[in-house]
């Protein structure tokens, strides 16, 4: 059933690049007129998210073409519907300086200039911002070669130390390289000068995401995180991200001021911003990296829990301009997500969701697989058997549940001509 546009409300223009907490959101809003942005190369929605949005005029882009193509398109576009979009917002990583470029082209309230769109993609940029306004972040090296980076090492303190994708994310992309020999046997290719080696931070991460209005930061939510997202890209054990119902005293800085510093010095307006801090022993941060797009996918769930207000829907009040009340300063209690292990192959058993949800704190998850589905993760963080949501009075109360569920969960795959290999193989999880 076709939407049918109010003219007395704004009309956003949202990039959808996957359905997610955020777009289900947005789709539902009835505050607004709604264009949807989708792109070509990754139109991997569900035939249920298709059907739900069938109504919605929704704009295809084309990476192929030009954005100036893309833009008189959209013009026509717009014309043809009878559209005038009044706010912009775009939620992907990915794609955030193609896309960006295309609503700054456009005029789009909303939108990032070329210098902003690099800033918060782009990790040498990134890290040269932060340099620039005295944050202690990682140091690092853009590379077109392998020696580079094994001269960087040299003079950066040995092994071992980070290469990365510059404009990854989700862990994509990011080695921990240990050795000459770990390095080499990656085989990657320097010419497409994507690379930048960095400095090993040893210390584990805290989020500070903030929502921000008119450019002043009016809400922050803090997220420890246990065990580092390339550890479970890499061995798909264990992963968690727990949203604090308040400050722990252990942090001894105010991430809240130096993300509204961040946000006034790149003059960003309406939206959220995620900082990564890595938090030394006394407490001190190193910043790791930026985001001017919401958190990883259940994050956002979490917050509303925690603090019982409804991220999403404040999110979108803030982009279309309309004023939002102040968030409590501290939460009522601690939610956290956990990924579920994955191990390739044929799954011949694997723990439900029924398994799982009696266990103390469960309060939410899914299952992505059932018996007999093939298997080969991706060398990716995001990439899991399912996630289990679990609530406490403390991060450590939930963490220690979370573990619990680690322990009741099970995978077991076993290997066949899908999955090519010297002999059977059979492996678990427990």
């Amino acid at each position: 059933m076709k939407r049918r546009f109010d003219v007395n409300k704004p009309t956003l223009l949202f990039v959808e690049e996957y359905e997610n907490t955020l777009s289900r959101k947005v789709i539902s809003n009835q505050t607004i007129n709604l264009v949807l942005l989708r792109f070509k190369h990754s139109m991997f929605f569900s035939k249920t998210h298709l059907e739900a949005t069938a109504g919605i005029p929704c704009f295809i882009f084309d990476k192929t073409e030009s954005v100036e193509q893309m833009i008189e398109k959209f013009n026509r576009f717009c014309a043809e519907h009878k559209i005038v979009v009044n706010y912009f917002y775009n939620d992907s990583e990915y794609n955030q300086e193609n896309v960006q470029r295309f609503a700054s082209l456009l005029k789009l309230p909303g939108a990032l200039d070329e210098y902003q769109a690099r800033c918060v993609r782009d990790k040498a940029t990134m890290k040269d911002k932060l340099r620039e306004l005295g944050y202690s972040t990682m140091l690092y090296q853009e590379l077109t070669s392998a020696e580079d980076a094994l001269e960087f090492a040299e003079k950066r303190g040995g092994f071992p130390f980070i290469v990365k994708w510059r404009r990854g994310l989700s862990s994509k992309e990011v080695y921990k390289i240990e050795s000459r020999e770990q390095l080499e046997a990656l085989q990657l290719d320097y010419s497409t000068q994507r690379f930048i080696a960095e400095t090993y931070c040893p210390y584990l991460i805290w989020c500070f995401d903030s929502l921000v209005q008119d450019g002043k930061v009016v809400g922050t939510f803090l997220t420890w995180l246990p065990y580092t997202n390339l550890s479970f890209a890499e061995k798909k054990e264990k992963f968690a991200q727990i949203t604090v119902k308040e400050c722990p005293k252990e942090i001894k800085f105010d991430g809240g001021k130096i993300t509204q510093n961040l946000v006034g010095k790149l003059g960003l307006k309406n939206g959220y911003m995620q900082i990564e801090f890595f938090v030394d022993p006394y407490g001190q941060p190193t910043i790791c990296e930026f985001a001017w797009r919401t958190a990883g996918e259940h994050m956002l769930s979490n917050q509303s829990i925690a603090f019982g207000v409804d991220v999403c829907s404040l999110l979108i009040d803030i982009i279309v301009g309309r004023k939002i009340r102040p968030i409590p300063l501290k939460g009522q209690r601690c939610v956290g997500d956990m990924f579920l292990p994955l191990t390739d192959g044929i799954i011949t058993k694997i723990s439900t969701y029924d398994d799982l949800k009696e266990l103390d704190g469960v309060i939410g998850g899914n299952i992505n697989y059932k018996v007999g589905d093939a298997v080969q993760s991706k060398r990716q963080y995001t990439s899991c058997a399912g996630w289990v949501q679990v609530t406490g009075e403390t991060a450590d109360e939930v963490l220690s549940r979370m573990l619990k569920v680690y322990k009741r969960f099970e995978i077991v795959t076993s290997r066949s001509n899908t999955f090519p290999t010297n002999h059977a193989l059979e492996q678990k999880f427990y």
